[in-house]
């Protein structure tokens, strides 16, 4: 059975995430802790979406994209570090472009990897609640709460 998130959890998770939408939209740099929860959250919601991984690739950027699998591991998220990777690897064979541009051109994806991407987003969705109270866990060790 997966592990269920708890309400302080998410509402948590949901405070600092927002307040980091805020601070990259008015160009402040986010506090470590905060771009970890930031990340790791923006990927959860993207492929969460409904859109499978797609999303998140089509959103984030080339530097999100190469330091998350680490973020994930770093976390305790082996098995959701392995399923990104995967993601990674189906979405771009050829390694993450140098560029966001790069990785523009490179977003319309055969019905293959599209099938590829959905099913991996299928199986992360099952750690949604786990992934939510490690980062909650993170956060307040970071934050000293």
């Amino acid at each position: 059975m997966a592990e269920m998130s708890t309400p302080e959890n998410e509402e948590l998770v949901a405070r600092v995430y927002t307040q980091a939408l805020e601070s990259r939209a008015d160009d402040r740099e986010l506090d470590a802790s905060d771009a970890v929860v930031y990340e790791i959250e923006m990927l959860s919601q993207e492929v969460n979406s409904g859109a499978s991984f797609e999303q998140y690739f089509r959103w984030a950027s080339v530097e999100e994209v190469s330091r998350v699998v680490d973020r994930l591991e770093s976390l305790g998220l082996p098995e959701v570090a392995q399923l990104t990777r995967t993601a990674i690897d189906v979405a771009f064979p050829d390694g993450v472009p140098d560029s966001d541009e790069g990785k523009n051109d490179l977003t319309d994806w055969t019905e293959d990897q599209e099938e590829r991407l959905s099913a991996l987003a299928d199986q992360f969705a099952e750690f949604n609640g786990r992934i939510i109270n490690v980062l909650a866990a993170f956060y307040r060790k970071s934050a000293g709460l």
